[in-house]
């Protein structure tokens, strides 16, 4: 037989059968359970077109879960297998399976003890799926037979009918090389995904870092700490737990605007970046029915109280503009004090440059298309 199971035959076991199959190459999925899947190596179990309707499953190793009391079969097969594909129906799609399959008469009545390689044929239908794999079996591969096919029409397109479902299982601690859905066998279960290590975390697979701290590359998806950095083409980004963010990433918050006579349905509206103390606002408001300037102070919000380095002349200053909707455009000097959480807003005036108070010097308030906006970068606290 070129599919053998060992343990299993209830005599005529040979030497040859228990050094070929992968005695020992387990992983635990539980107290009395086993991780099924193929032993690595080349490429084990690969299945290949050969003809309109056959393909040819090449040799490897496997482990087999049945029930629990039934424990784990290691499987082998050790010369390449012909399967033969029955024709497409005529109306409708269907998925077919090629599975290891174990029988094991003590616990399945089949009256047989063996191991083979195994076809199961889906149902045709309008919207067909692929058959569950029967019990003490492991799906290797689907097939996709599309309707009307047969060896005398063309038969089935290998290259891109075929869907690789093989797992494949290491001994414990071994590292398991494939990027499957399946999940990991216990809590720190390490897997190659062909671009990255990944560790099971009981939940999911996590990327696993080169070293805590160290940046990653690019093509890692997800990150597995919040904090960790990895590379991209415009510079670093920072793992927030649910993002890749880049360094200088901007955040919308809605600043608070006091000092006007009336707010009345303005609208306002800011952004910041942050990059350890450095934070740079933009902040905004626009003119709404019922708005009005007044001669009084006008104050915006910040998204974070500005430092006190304790000296009393330490401040920061930026720049801003105000549109009245028809005429010109005018200066804003926004300024923020040490230990403040609002930036205050001045006007130049034009005959000696001294600062005051937008409506003070006139500044128009009171039509669609005026607005104030001011840019500040300061120190946080």
């Amino acid at each position: 037989m070129t599919v053998r199971a060992v343990w299993l035959p209830p005599a005529g076991q040979t030497r040859a059968d228990t050094r070929a199959a992968p005695t020992g190459t387990m992983t635990p999925a539980g107290p009395l359970t086993t991780a099924p899947g193929i032993i690595p190596g080349g490429n084990p179990l690969n299945l290949t077109g050969t003809a309109a309707m056959q393909a040819q499953l090449d040799v490897g190793r496997a482990v087999v879960q049945g029930t629990t009391a039934q424990g784990a079969y290691a499987a082998v097969v050790t010369a390449p297998e012909v399967l033969t594909f029955d024709p497409g129906h005529a109306q409708y799609d269907r998925y077919d399976l090629v599975v290891l399959k174990v029988y094991d008469t003590l616990y399945d009545s089949t009256g047989k003890s063996l191991a083979t390689v195994e076809i199961v044929p889906g149902q045709a239908t309008a919207a067909p799926q692929p058959p569950a794999a029967p019990a003490c079996s492991l799906p290797l591969w689907q097939v996709k037979v599309p309707a009307g096919i047969s060896a005398g029409n063309g038969g089935i397109t290998w290259a891109s009918a075929v869907t690789d479902l093989r797992v494949f299982t290491v001994a414990a601690g071994g590292v398991r090389p494939d990027a499957s859905t399946v999940p990991g066998a216990y809590v720190g279960q390490l897997r190659d995904t062909g671009a990255r290590i990944e560790r099971w975390s009981g939940t999911a697979w996590v990327p696993y870092p080169a070293a805590l701290g160290g940046i990653a590359p690019s093509s890692l998806a997800s990150g597995s700490y919040n904090g960790q950095l990895r590379d991209s083409s415009y510079g670093p980004e920072r793992w927030n737990g649910t993002a890749w963010l880049p360094f200088g990433n901007w955040t919308g918050y809605t600043p608070t605007w006091a000092g006007l006579s009336a707010l009345g349905a303005s609208t306002v509206g800011g952004r910041y970046c942050r990059i350890g103390k450095r934070v740079e606002v933009i902040a905004w408001i626009n003119w709404g029915t019922g708005s009005s300037l007044g001669t009084g102070g006008i104050t915006v919000s910040l998204p974070f109280p500005s430092a006190d380095p304790g000296s009393a002349v330490v401040g920061w200053q930026g720049a801003g503009r105000h549109v009245d909707g028809s005429g010109p455009w005018h200066a804003l000097q926004p300024t923020v004090d040490r230990a403040a959480s609002i930036a205050t807003i001045f006007a130049t005036r034009g005959s000696d440059l001294g600062w005051f108070t937008p409506g003070s010097l006139g500044y128009g308030w009171a039509a669609n298309g005026a607005n104030m906006r001011i840019q500040i970068t300061y120190e946080a606290a």
